[in-house]
């Protein structure tokens, strides 16, 4: 078995003790330089300190289970690795990263849609991944801003610019967040993609990434 990086084993001897290791002074102020963290006042720190100790160890041991191979993927301590610990342990997803990420807002009674005459011909094929038909552009990251439905609706639309045209275009998310509240969409407090798909419609086409770039808050 591989031993333990001495970052992990550090974070382990803190949880251990029950208060902030020391010795993970540097690795913490540099995380929150890396990410921008700035907290309202020392008890919120010392608070998120002793979340980020754990999460520290719960990826650091997710990632020795992968190099021994139970595990498919690995993880790392991104801008959410000081929020609430028992996110990567528990298969509820915390209330704080829900809040914190997620902005789905699903109409109490849905537009109809008219449905599509089925194709005739062809079989069927039991999966498909679309980055194998380079339909797929890179990953995004949304910040602390509930645009997630924005997210999904480019995400769809650029697999259909590829398949349309031959082009793979990054397509603006934010585009969406400031321009689609006349649709019912609140920017980062939450959307829907269908009334995401409606104004671009309407708008007879949506920015480039590029040209709209993505800025994590409205305006």
């Amino acid at each position: 078995m591989e031993p333990l990086a001495p970052v992990a084993f550090l974070a382990l001897l803190g949880l251990i003790l029950g208060k902030p290791n020391p010795a993970l002074d540097g690795h913490w102020e540099l995380w929150k330089r890396t990410y921008g963290k700035e907290y309202r006042h020392q008890e919120e720190d010392s608070l998120r300190r002793a979340t980020w100790e754990k999460n520290l160890w719960l990826v650091t041991l997710h990632n020795l289970e992968h190099s021994l191979g139970l595990r498919s993927y690995t993880l790392g301590m991104n801008h959410l690795g000081d929020m609430v610990a028992g996110i990567l342990s528990h298969p509820k997803t915390s209330e704080e990263v829900v809040a914190a990420l997620t902005g789905l807002r699903v109409a109490p009674r849905p537009r109809r849609l008219p449905a599509l005459p089925a194709r005739p011909g062809g079989d069927i094929p039991a999966t498909v991944d679309w980055r194998e038909k380079g339909c797929v552009t890179e990953v995004k990251n949304q910040g602390s801003c509930g645009s997630c439905w924005a997210f999904s609706a480019v995400g769809a639309l650029e697999g259909q610019v590829k398949l349309k045209t031959g082009n793979l275009v990054s397509l603006s998310a934010q585009n969406l967040v400031d321009c689609s509240g006349m649709y019912g969409n609140k920017g980062c407090a939450g959307g829907s993609m269908t009334e995401a798909f409606q104004y671009v419609i309407d708008n007879g086409g949506i920015e480039s990434e590029q040209s709209y770039p993505y800025t994590a808050q409205v305006g």
